[in-house]
C-alpha cells in the first residue's frame, strides 16, 4: 500500500506545482507581456496572461513530477539502505 501512498504523492506534488506554474506564468504576462511573446510565441489575438497560465500549468506539472519522483526516490533509498545495515547489524 505505501506505493499508492507515494503515487498519489506524486500526483499532488504535480498538481500543486501546475498551479503554482500556471500562476506565476500569468503574473510574468501581466507584468512583462513583450517578454511571454517572445518567449512563448503565442497566437495573434491570444489572450496573453491566460496562454501563459496553460504553459505555465504544463510545465509545473512535468517539474512537479520530477520534483516529487526524485523526493520519494530519496526516501526510498533511505528506507533500503536502513535495512540493509539492520540486515548487516543481525549477522
Amino acid at each position: 500500500m505505501r506505493f499508492l501512498l507515494y503515487f498519489c504523492c506524486i500526483v499532488g506534488g504535480a498538481l500543486v506545482s501546475s498551479v503554482i506554474g500556471g500562476l506565476f506564468a500569468a503574473v510574468v504576462a501581466l507584468i512583462s507581456p513583450d517578454f511571454v511573446k517572445g518567449l512563448f510565441s503565442p497566437a495573434a489575438g491570444a489572450d496573453l496572461p491566460r496562454y501563459a497560465a496553460a504553459v505555465g500549468m504544463i510545465w509545473g506539472v512535468f517539474l512537479g513530477t520530477a520534483v516529487m519522483g526524485f523526493s520519494l526516490l530519496l526516501v526510498t533509498m533511505v528506507q533500503v539502505a536502513r535495512l540493509i545495515k539492520k540486515r548487516s547489524d543481525e549477522v
